[in-house]
């Protein structure tokens, strides 16, 4: 795991419900919907959350294919199904631990992703409510393109030509553009911050001054 985490959009968990939703039943069974910026698909390394009472985990990943005739579909495809989180869905033990799930222990490279879909699932009556914290996708590791990098800014890259040593010697002394990792990460940071704000979005009205359905009389104004 190294660099920043990807930046997606994380809805809360949906109970699954059997029959009527008013009745005071539970599946056991909840959905966390991930979905990333709609401009592009993204490769996903390591997978870091914690633990919030989740006995059972499945991973599903949405995935963007081409076949041979270069047509692209859009498929489900299972990365994990049922990771064991508590060793007993009873007692309490791994209930609130940190999981961190490597590329390489899926079922499948998480590749060309488009949303993520993960299924927990708690069969014990003994707890209220289960979810996932503080979900984190990074992506995977280049070590073949950092070896180069560090090699091209060190110097130990053999040079063909003088054009090689100018372009070095600019890398290292332009301080003003920012990398444009950093400037595609600020992107999908704001594209985040509106699909946050779009899904906590309330329809309650905001009054200006009333607290608790009253008036502070300090906080008005008389003209």
């Amino acid at each position: 795991m190294t660099g920043k985490p990807l930046v997606c959009s994380i809805r809360n968990p949906h109970p699954i419900t059997i029959g009527d939703p008013r009745a005071e039943f539970s599946s056991g069974c909840a959905v966390v919907d991930v979905t990333f910026p709609s401009t592009k698909s993204v490769d996903i390394g390591d997978i870091i959350f914690k633990n919030n009472y989740t006995a059972l985990l499945t991973v599903k990943f949405k995935v963007r294919e081409e076949n041979d005739k270069g047509e692209t579909s859009l498929t489900w495809v299972t990365g994990l199904k049922n990771l064991q989180l508590m060793p007993d869905p009873h007692c309490e033990d791994r209930a609130q631990s940190y999981f961190r799930i490597r590329r390489n222990q899926l079922l499948t490279p998480p590749d060309n992703v488009l949303s993520v879909r993960l299924v927990l699932q708690q069969p014990s009556p003994v707890w209220l409510s289960f979810g996932l914290d503080d979900i984190k996708f990074y992506p995977p590791k280049d070590e073949t393109s950092d070896l180069m990098l560090s090699e091209l800014v060190n110097g130990d890259m053999p040079a063909d030509d003088e054009a090689m040593d100018n372009i070095r010697a600019k890398v290292k002394d332009n301080k003003d553009i920012p990398p444009m990792e950093e400037i595609s990460s600020s992107l999908q940071q704001m594209w985040a911050l509106s699909e946050t704000a779009r899904i906590n979005q309330t329809e309650a009205s905001l009054g200006r001054f009333d607290i608790d359905g009253s008036y502070d009389i300090n906080l008005l104004s008389y003209t």
